[in-house]
């Protein structure tokens, strides 16, 4: 048997930015609910809310970009002692992490950004790659939507000359491509000789034919993982019949 009563209660609501709900409870001042009763629904009403999912700043998104590069080139770095990476993310105006590689120092700039990247962080990089100790200069964009239009860079790889320094613009491309792009980079410079703009355009090209040429070889590697998944599920099957 069940036993309904009323009460005139007031709510105390609160919420995130984007609405969800982050708490509910009935005011004990304003309630004439007993103690027991009020526990009780406040429990429930608790009880009830669904967790909503933590928001992630742009910062933290940003460092785990970060992360993923600057783990990648350590992971290079690891098997080949030419090869070292440097954290300069807490030195003013020296970028995210540079590369020393056959005597030459590349600056190294990761952005992740939803839209375009202003015109502001693309500056502030070229002050990076201004500075004496670089001798060339990588910047990366981990979103798809690339730079801003002003700008004028090509995606998803674009080369050029900043201020008399060789400079590549990656956009949302596997990080593979990051190790060939220096390796191009230092060949310039030990040529000691400015890029002509069909030069530079050759490049560009032959580093977008190994962008494409990875993107197939990942393609064909996660296509042959889903064919020995179903593999694996009819051995499992094949046993469970054999067993029955």
């Amino acid at each position: 048997m069940s036993v309904e009563k009323s009460y005139s209660v007031t709510l105390k609501v609160s919420m995130t930015d984007a609405g969800s709900f982050e708490s509910i409870r009935i005011l004990k001042g304003r309630s004439k609910l007993p103690d027991d009763t009020l526990a009780r629904v406040n429990k429930v009403l608790q009880d009830s809310l669904i967790p909503s999912a933590p928001v992630r700043t742009t910062v933290a998104i940003g460092d785990d970009a970060e992360q993923k590069i600057f783990n990648h080139l350590l992971s290079i770095s690891g098997v080949n002692i030419d090869f070292n990476v440097i954290d300069t993310s807490s030195m003013t105006g020296h970028g995210d992490m540079a590369v020393a590689h056959h005597g030459k120092r590349i600056c190294i700039e990761v952005k992740c950004y939803t839209k375009p990247v202003p015109m502001k962080e693309i500056e502030k990089y070229h002050r990076s790659l201004n500075l004496k100790e670089y001798d060339a200069g990588i910047m990366i964009q981990m979103d798809p939507c690339g730079y801003a239009r002003e700008a004028n860079i090509r995606t998803p790889i674009d080369v050029r000359l900043d201020d008399g320094k060789p400079s590549a613009y990656l956009t949302a491309v596997d990080p593979e491509m990051i190790y060939p792009i220096i390796n191009m980079l230092i060949m310039q410079l030990d040529l000691g000789v400015s890029m002509e703009d069909d030069e530079l355009e050759e490049k560009r090209k032959a580093l977008l034919a190994i962008h494409e040429k990875i993107i197939d070889l990942r393609a064909c590697i996660e296509a042959q993982k889903k064919t020995i998944a179903r593999m694996e599920t009819s051995v499992e099957s094949i046993a469970k019949l054999s067993l029955a």
